[in-house]
């Protein structure tokens, strides 16, 4: 039997965020932000059995989950936790998040940044945080390997694959 997986890219799969983008250790892009696009294919397990049910996962499930993801960070700025040049502290008030970035200065509110486990905002590594994520929402079903995609800008994207 040939093998069978699901494709999602729905129009609302979709996060708008600002980041920036560190090159080597004197280059970093601006402060910018993207309409990033999200697709993902779920490959059920290889001993599945499509005839028992006729389909392997439902659709709706699978939508509520990258919808969630999308929305976490959906207009907020992403930042890099594990870059050894971001540095950062708390306010004195405690609302906002005081960052410094080699000779460059920021302070954002808190609740509208997001410290993300990763050394850089590239889409290479925003895909595979969002794929490793996904792939946990899915523990103990018969999901296999989630292939996520994120686009940053139409033609532009990068695309993770991970394992159950």
């Amino acid at each position: 039997m040939s093998p069978s997986y699901l494709n999602l890219a729905k129009q609302n799969f979709k996060f708008s965020s600002a980041h920036f983008l560190i090159f080597d250790n004197q280059h970093a892009e601006m402060l910018h932000g993207h309409n990033y696009q999200v697709e993902v294919v779920i490959h059920p397990k290889a001993d599945f059995n499509f005839e028992q049910q006729g389909y392997f996962i439902d659709f709706a499930d699978v939508k509520l989950k990258v919808k969630k993801l999308c929305d976490i960070w959906d207009e907020h700025i992403l930042l890099p936790e594990k870059h050894p040049d971001m540095k950062y502290k708390m306010s004195q008030d405690g609302k906002n998040y005081d960052i410094n970035f080699r000779d460059r200065f920021y302070s954002f509110p808190k609740s509208e940044t997001i410290w993300l486990p990763i050394t850089n905002t590239s889409v290479e590594q925003l895909s595979k945080l969002f794929a490793e994520k996904l792939m946990s929402e899915f523990k103990g079903s018969p999901v296999s390997k989630i292939v996520v995609t994120i686009e940053e800008t139409r033609g532009q994207s990068a695309t993770t694959e991970v394992l159950a």
